[in-house]
């Protein structure tokens, strides 16, 4: 992982020891920035949002909290840095990783930067989860059937199947093209593979698809489908269809 860093920090001198302390002890950080002023430090932002910034709190006698505010979301972590403990409610109230009171010891900077690497990490690991949930369920949506009959060979995404029919020991799959194929599979074995795609097993001869769901007829159990047809509903599968169908977004 290759990390950067902006050093905010007037006192040059304090400045050139935290650039060469980080930079020799912490070797995720690649690129390290500098900044004396807020017009440097807010350049230095506008070209390049780093990973971690590392604040001192006075800047000529300004505060480097103005900087901050012009920021609807703060896209960095921030260690802030100062010799008045005074300013810590103020820095936490930019989500501070950490508040170094000056002054400091260089294992402490040192352990600061590391909780800051460990939650940067941290972020980024939740991001590519984000990602790979998003693109998983992307994939189920996609996900298409191979159907095999004497006729031919249909490949059907999910999406299309508006039911399943059993036949005996065949199964119909009707789809919204008004498309009928008919194979010699038991409906059971369907189900197996449908039931985490929004299928519901409403009667002993029926899987349908609640994303086609329009209206459960509780008097005469029938769910009305949006193309018109009626999928009946078992007495004993009622209240689970009910259930299933409050949790469709």
């Amino acid at each position: 992982m290759s990390l950067s860093c902006l050093v905010i920090e007037d006192d040059l001198r304090m400045q050139q020891h935290i650039v060469a302390t980080v930079g020799a002890q912490i070797k995720e950080i690649s690129t390290l920035q500098t900044a004396s002023t807020l017009e440097e430090a807010s350049q230095q932002l506008t070209h390049q949002i780093p990973d971690l910034v590392i604040s001192d709190i006075n800047l000529h006698d300004e505060e480097v909290f103005s900087l901050f505010k012009t920021f609807s979301s703060i896209p960095f972590k921030i260690i802030f840095i100062t010799s008045y403990s005074k300013y810590a409610v103020e820095a936490f109230k930019f989500s501070a990783l950490d508040f170094l009171e000056k002054p400091f010891d260089d294992s402490d900077l040192i352990s600061a930067v590391n909780n800051a690497i460990a939650q940067i990490n941290l972020d980024q690991y939740n991001k590519q989860l984000e990602v790979f949930f998003y693109n998983f369920n992307s994939l189920q949506k996609n996900k298409k059937l191979v159907l095999k009959n004497v006729e031919a060979v249909h490949i059907v995404p999910v999406a299309e199947i508006l039911y399943l029919k059993s036949d005996n020991n065949y199964t119909e799959f009707h789809t919204v093209d008004a498309r009928k194929i008919v194979v010699s599979k038991p409906l059971k074995q369907y189900h197996e593979q449908l039931k985490n795609y929004s299928f519901f097993r409403s009667h002993q001869s029926y899987l349908v698809n609640l994303n086609f769901a329009k209206t459960f007829h509780k008097t005469d159990s029938m769910l009305a489908l949006t193309t018109g047809q009626q999928i009946p509903v078992a007495g004993s599968k009622s209240q689970a269809l009910l259930h299933k169908l409050a949790q469709i977004d």
